[in-house]
């Protein structure tokens, strides 16, 4: 079977990439990035979603490990930060999707990442609030529509073990998870019969 992952060369997409490498299953695995990868990708554009399908053809499974929003005190937020927000995490993954699907075969299956943030709120994390309740909604929705046996889920991860040096600041009083066990959730929800379905790991 043939996987799209997006975002693999970050904490969380190397986990998954190493869990699809050593799956039994012996995926046909392309890594796409916005700088590195087997194929480049931006996620705010179309046009780019739509350039790297056209390189890499129809695939069985999509994944997204990527998407970024800002990270500000409310007060000096800018409609600039909110778009940038929206357009990158949100808005850059239900694009993946709308594109997507014309690129999936029959049975295949899309999982996108949202996260802790939606329902324990951090300081200067209003954005990121925001766009990860908008994909686990979108995900919940959308899986109501697909046809062809297409399922859609997505894993809402805590800050990572192995990113509390760097962000640890930011994420006081939230329990830490090994990314390792956010990464297991993507193969589930490839291997699985679950769809609508948002895996919590925190």
């Amino acid at each position: 079977m043939k996987v799209l992952l997006v975002g693999g060369s970050g904490t969380l997409g190397s986990a998954v990439l190493k869990e699809l490498k050593s799956n039994k299953n012996n995926y046909e695995i392309i890594v796409a990035g916005r700088n590195s990868g087997d194929v480049r990708v931006d996620m705010s554009s179309v046009e780019s979603i739509k350039n790297m399908f056209e390189q890499i053809g129809k695939v069985d499974h999509i994944i997204s490990a990527a998407g970024s929003a800002a990270m500000k005190p409310i007060e000096t937020l800018t409609n600039e930060d909110a778009m940038y927000s929206v357009q990158n995490k949100l808005i850059g993954q239900v694009n993946l999707v709308l594109v997507g699907q014309n690129y999936l075969n029959d049975k295949g299956s899309f999982t996108l990442i949202t996260g802790v943030i939606k329902d324990q709120p951090i300081k200067m994390g209003s954005m990121l609030s925001m766009v990860n309740a908008g994909v686990a909604s979108f995900v919940k929705g959308a899986a109501i529509d697909f046809e062809r046996d297409i399922r859609i889920n997505c894993v809402s991860p805590s800050v990572f073990d192995e990113s509390m040096e760097a962000y640890g600041e930011y994420f006081k009083g939230v329990k830490p998870v090994p990314v390792a066990n956010a990464a297991k959730c993507f193969i589930e929800s490839i291997e699985g019969d679950m769809t609508g379905h948002e895996f919590i790991v925190y």
